[in-house]
Order: C-alpha cells, then structure tokens, then sequence
C-alpha cells in the first residue's frame, strides 16, 4: 500500500499545481475569459447559421395529414360540425422544417363568441411545444364554424352480455353503475339512439366479476351514434356461481323382522354409499341422505340381498340409481347336554357287562341350529374296555360329534364287568349244601314245604 501511494503522490501532486495555475490565471484575467466565451458563443451561432440556418416554411406538407382544429368554449345547448383542418407557416431551422408533423402543433378556435345557430368565420390559434420552432401564422387564419343546437335525453344503459359461461355455471342478472345516462348532439342524432350499451365478455368466467367498460350510443341496427355521453364509462358487475353442484350423500338402509330362532343379524350395509350426487346448488345443497325401504328378514338362515331404486328429486342425477342392502345373518352359539348309549369295545376276554343301564353324559357347544338338528345318531360315544378289571371301573369315553360342533365335557362312566362262570357257579354250590343237610338229617314239615 505505501509503495502505491509512493508512485501516485507525484502524480497528485502535479495536478493539483495545474489546476491551482488555471484558477488563478482565470481569477486574474476575468475579462479576458469571459470574452473568450462569448467569442465562442458567438462563433458558434454563426457557424449554425451559414450550415443550418433558420427559414420560412409552410407545415405539415403536402404529402403529409393537416392540423385538426378543436373548437372550445362552445356554448352550452349549442354543438359544432367538425372544422376542416389547417397547415401553419412556420420558422425554424432547415433541418427541423422537414422533421416537423401535425402531432407537433394544436389548433384551437375559441367558441365562446357563438350566440346561437348558424356559421361564423372563428380565427385559429396555433402553439408548439417544439423548442427553436416559431409559428408565424395558421393557414387558413380563419375558418368556418357552423353550431347548431343541441337536443338531450336520458337512457338506461343496457348491458350486452358476450360469449358463453363454463359448463356446469350460470349468470346472475347483471348490475351497472351508472344504471341511466344522458346522451346529447343532434336531434336527429339523438333520436336515432336505440340504446346506450356495455358490452362485457364472459367467457371463461367462473365467478362474480366486475368490469370497467367504455358505453355506447347505438342504433337499432348496431350502428354506433356520435353524441355526448354524461358518462363514457360505466361499472359492470356480472354475477356467476355454479349451476350444479356435485356432492357425496349416504344411503341408509335397515332390516325388519327377526330372523329364524337361533340366528342373529349381525351385519347391515348398503353399496354403494355414499353415491355422488348432481343438480341444481339449491336442491343438492338441502339433502342430507337418501333413505330406502328396510329389507324383510323374517324366518331367514342365509345372508339377505336385495336391490333398492333410489328416489331421486327432480333435476338431480346419481352415478348410480340402484343400491343394494346386505343383510349378514348367522347362527348364534349355544350348548346342549344330551345322554348317549356308549359303544363298548375291547371287552376282556372271559369277561362281560352287568347286567344295567349305561349313558354318557355329553355336553356340547355350537351354532344352535346345528345343535337342535342333532340325532340320536349323531353323537357317538365309545368306551374302551381292554384291561378292565371284573369288578366296577372308571372309564374315560371318546365322543365324536359332527362338524362345527364342539365338545365341551364328557363325564366319565363306571363299567361293571363279572366273570359268568362264577356266576353260573354260584346255585350248584347251595344245591350241594342242601343234600348234605339231608343226609345229616330227616328234612321237618317245613323243609318239605318249601321245597
């Protein structure tokens, strides 16, 4: 950094001295400097006169569109014909002259010095706002002003509605601020106006909206009118919402009646729900769900379908006008406790039951349907006997029942099983001993009685 400003502080130096010189030559010498400018000035001009000097022309030319004159100040009730436009003589430098257009100049007639009807030589004024640019005069320097007078009438304004909404829209009545304006010009003009238009485009419009839109005066046939508008704009509000409107709603639907004994409703649904629905916003907006008549189930076993016609209000429309009620029925659990006649088996050899009544006691648990319908058949129950003793004996039966039907307890059985020879034994033994009483004795009265 301090070598940078080691080679610039020469440098800096130096201009300051020459600027130092300059100010002080120029404070010493003031007249000499200040007729050194004008010199210079001087010069200039001179120079800009000989190579573009100042001339007289007339503007716009020839081939070029002439100056519109307004006329201003006209009196109220009073209304002027269009004035034929003028050209101006001008002075300016040569190469502006050819550069200069009508748009450069305003001519202007002064109208308040009209009394009444008829037509009057006005003088034109011209200005510019072009610099170096002087006007001499307009040419022509007056021209013919012819007022007529004027006729006015008030009418409401119309509103012309363009183009079409979106499907599934609609247009409210439109509103139009200012609703009544006054139109004024020729008699004749102005009572050939059939109507004072806005004119607005809806298409693609998909909510309320307001426009700002330029009136109109029209004929009957289209035709647009010249007259004086109170108001040349007005506000145009289109009101839009949907004509239709798309929504879900449930469909109930019941059951009625009891099912046959022993069966259950355990599920009620209705398909499709909810449904899509489609109409007026109004109608759409009031429902809420669409109820269809229950389904009969009285003495059913089985899953109950039926179909169900939807009652639709007018105008409205559904992706589907048939629903479908299930009804979900199944038996309900229950038990039962039935005595089975068991089926022996493996009965020892050399061995048989006593004589009795056997059963066993089965306690079952299922669908109760299943569990009424159940024979005698049915349910088997089978003892196992190998092994048994000739005596009484716990035994653990084996019950099988038929599907879907479970066992809950099976009680066990006690089995007797005798030897039948001993028991054949048994009146041989009590014959032996009677014969050898006999033989010990002569038998009383009351023996031989009883025998």
């Amino acid at each position: 950094m301090s070598d940078l400003w080691g080679r610039l502080r020469p440098l800096l130096l130096t201009a300051r001295a020459l600027v130092v010189t300059a100010v002080l030559a120029i404070v010493r010498n003031w007249l000499l400097a200040i007729f050194s400018l004008v010199a210079a000035f001087a010069i200039w001009f001179l120079v800009e006169d000989v190579e573009n000097p100042r001339i007289e022309a007339t503007v716009p030319g020839e081939d070029q569109a002439p100056i519109p004159v307004e006329v201003v100040n006209v009196p109220s009730g009073l209304i002027v014909d269009e004035v034929i436009p003028i050209r101006v003589f001008v002075e300016a430098r040569e190469e502006e002259v050819g550069e200069l257009r009508a748009a450069d100049f305003k001519a202007v007639v002064d109208g308040s010095d009209i009394a009444g009807e008829g037509v009057r030589s006005l003088p034109v004024t011209v200005t510019t706002e072009r610099r170096d640019v002087s006007v001499i005069r307009a040419e022509p320097g007056t021209v013919e002003v012819a007022a007529v007078a004027t006729v006015s009438r008030e009418m409401p304004v119309t509103v012309v509605i363009n183009g079409e909404l979106p499907s599934g829209f609609r247009q409210g009545l439109p509103g139009v601020d200012p609703p009544f304006v006054t139109i004024t010009g020729r008699e004749a003009l102005v009572d050939s106006v059939d109507q004072v238009q806005a004119t607005v485009s809806i298409v693609g419009l998909q909510n309320t909206q307001t426009f700002n839109v330029e009136l109109a005066a029209r004929t009957s046939d289209g035709s647009r009118v010249t007259v004086t508008l109170s108001r040349n704009r007005a506000r145009v509000t289109v009101p839009v919402q949907e004509a239709l409107l798309t929504r879900q709603i449930a469909v109930l639907g019941g059951a009625t009646g009891r099912p046959a004994r022993g069966y259950s409703v355990t599920d009620v649904t209705v398909s499709p729900s909810p449904i899509e629905v489609t109409g007026p916003r109004e109608i759409v907006e009031s429902l809420t769900v669409f109820v269809v008549e229950d389904v009969d189930i009285s003495g059913a076993i089985a899953q109950v379908i039926e179909s169900r016609e939807l009652d639709l209000p007018e105008g409205v429309t559904a992706g589907v006008e048939t629903v479908f009620i299930t009804v979900t029925i199944t038996p309900q659990d229950g038990w039962r406790v039935l005595r089975v006649v068991p089926v022996f088996r493996d009965v020892p050899d050399e061995l048989e039951l006593a004589p009795g009544l056997y059963f066993v006691e089965v306690r079952l648990a299922g669908p109760e349907p299943d569990l009424a319908r159940l024979g005698i058949d049915d349910v088997v129950a089978r003892v196992s006997l190998a092994e048994a003793p000739p005596r009484f004996s716990r035994h653990e039966p084996e019950v099988s029942v038929p599907e879907g039907i479970e066992v809950v307890s099976v009680a066990p059985l006690w089995v007797q099983l005798v030897d039948p020879r001993a028991v054949e034994q048994e009146p041989e033994d009590e014959v032996a001993d009677g014969e050898e009483g006999d033989e010990a004795g002569e038998p009383d009265e009351g023996d031989e009685a009883a025998q």
